[in-house]
C-alpha cells in the first residue's frame, strides 16, 4: 500500500511539471481559438508550436530508436501540411511509445528510489503532457475543419 508521503510526493511532481507547461497550454489554447476565426492561419501555427516541441533535444530521446522512430514518422506527417489523421496516429504512436520506452521506466525508479533526479523525471512528464495536448488540438482542428 502507498504511504501518503509518496503520494504527496508524486503529487508534487506532477503539480511542478503541470505549472512548467502552462505557457506551453496557453499556446494551445490560443491555436484552437484562431481555428474557429482563422483555420489556415491556425494550421501554420499548430504546425510551428509542434515543430517547436517535438525535437529529440527537447523529448530528451536520443538513443531510444522506438521513440526516434516514432518522432520521425510525426515529423514526416507534419511536413506534409495535411493536419489529419495521419498526423494524429503518428502523435498517438509517439505518445505510447514515449510513455511505455520513457516515462514509465523513469516513473518506477523515481517511485522505487529516494533520490532520483527529479528534474528529469519532470521534464519526461512534461513533454508527455505536450504531445497529448498536440494530440488534442489537432483534432480539435479536424473537427473544425469537419464543420466549415
Amino acid at each position: 500500500m502507498t504511504n501518503p508521503k509518496e503520494l504527496e510526493r508524486i503529487g508534487n511532481l506532477f503539480n511542478a511539471a503541470s505549472g512548467r507547461s502552462k505557457s506551453f497550454f496557453d499556446e494551445c489554447s490560443k491555436t484552437k481559438f484562431l481555428a474557429v476565426k482563422d483555420y489556415y492561419r491556425a494550421e501554420d501555427e499548430y504546425v510551428k508550436l509542434a515543430k517547436k516541441t517535438l525535437s529529440v533535444k527537447k523529448l530528451r530521446i536520443t538513443g531510444n530508436g522506438d521513440c526516434y522512430g516514432c518522432l520521425s514518422n510525426v515529423k514526416t506527417a507534419l511536413e506534409s501540411g495535411q493536419l489529419n489523421q495521419g498526423l494524429i496516429d503518428a502523435l498517438e504512436n509517439l505518445r505510447t511509445t514515449y510513455l511505455d520506452r520513457m516515462l514509465r521506466p523513469a516513473f518506477r525508479q523515481y517511485v522505487q528510489n529516494d533520490t532520483p533526479n527529479k528534474q528529469a523525471l519532470e521534464n519526461l512528464y512534461t513533454n508527455a503532457m505536450k504531445i497529448e495536448s498536440l494530440i488534442e488540438v489537432v483534432q480539435f482542428m479536424n473537427k473544425v475543419q469537419d464543420i466549415e
